[in-house]
């Protein structure tokens, strides 16, 4: 009878334990903590896990970090067919929540590998429990690859804002649905338009004065959707230094590098509605979910930065399209 009870004991606290892991999400999983080797040996080893766990990676690139910071950082962008035919079989506008990304930087203390958390993306821009399975899975798939292939010591660990409840609140929060800014609307939804749409965003991103910056294209025609991946590299130096403002010491100067995954923003076209749209978040949601957990304050002191990359992104966007 001691044994059954110590045993039901030992089961229930492991039900509480995975209940309350389930009940709240951090918008990033910090997988890795000083990992073994050069910068370029652990990117490589990230690199080579995630395509070991069946992803296919779209890009790879040096993003930005605050000014003066000595540190490097990485993303790596990733994606497959199956996982995208999954995530866009809940509606076409899912396209936001592709694709997935994994950051590599150093800190004080070494290198790090974080992941974008699909249990958390999924939750605020798809539907608050529906795909539950399929995130823990992946998320799963994705840390458990990368925690077997990197040397270091796994922490496993949530970080970024740890949310509830996928909803977004507050300033500039709101329902996923109603912050999709539309850049343009073709009157049809043929093929010929999807493409021509595609072909002129994809021009005008590549035209632009203001360093932005194509780093992918993931063609989901088949679905009716194309997603272009763009960033700017000061952008994401200053947005790190925001992040990290009220968490930085004089032994950890540039801790909001931990959000590299954050970035590039995403810039679909779409079928709907029997016509070619293309769209991009509004800019204060996406800061808001991705960099929530830098406070109230930072976000009042940098109010006018949202909006600035969002008029810089529409802008290039939609010089080709008329």
């Amino acid at each position: 009878m001691k044994g059954k009870a110590f045993l039901l004991s030992c089961l229930t606290l492991v039900l509480i334990a995975s209940v309350s892991f389930a009940a709240e999400y951090g918008v990033y999983v910090k997988v890795v903590e000083r990992a073994k080797g050069s910068f370029d040996e652990v990117s490589n080893r990230v690199d080579a896990a995630l395509k070991n766990a069946g992803w296919e990676i779209l890009a790879t690139y040096a993003s930005g970090v605050p000014e003066g910071c000595r540190f490097r950082s990485r993303v790596i962008v990733l994606s497959s067919p199956a996982y995208a035919k999954s995530i866009l079989s809940n509606g076409v506008k899912a396209a936001f929540a592709l694709p997935l990304r994994a950051g590599i930087y150093e800190d004080e203390s070494g290198i790090n590998v974080a992941v974008l958390n699909p249990s958390s993306i999924n939750r605020t821009i798809i539907h608050e429990t529906k795909l539950d399975d399929l995130s823990l899975s992946t998320i799963a798939s994705i840390v458990d690859g990368i925690a077997k292939d990197v040397p270091g010591s796994v922490v496993k660990k949530q970080i970024g804002e740890i949310r509830k409840k996928g909803r977004v609140g507050g300033m500039g929060g709101g329902d996923f649905l109603d912050k999709i800014e539309e850049v343009y609307v073709a009157q049809d939804d043929s093929d010929a338009t999807f493409k021509k749409v595609s072909e002129n965003v994809r021009k005008g991103i590549l035209e632009n004065k203001k360093n932005w910056k194509l780093l992918y294209t993931l063609d989901l025609s088949a679905q009716g959707a194309q997603i272009f991946g763009v960033t700017e590299p000061k952008m994401e130096g200053k947005a790190f230094k925001i992040a990290g403002e009220k968490r930085s010491s004089d032994s950890y100067k540039f801790p909001g590098i931990d959000h590299n995954a954050a970035f590039p923003i995403e810039v679909v076209v779409y079928k709907e509605g029997g016509k070619v749209r293309v769209a991009v978040l509004d800019g204060m949601y996406r800061m808001k979910i991705y960099f929530e957990d830098a406070g109230k304050w930072a976000f009042m002191k940098n109010m006018g930065m949202p909006g600035q990359i969002q008029g810089e992104i529409v802008e290039m966007v939609s010089a080709n399209l008329k």
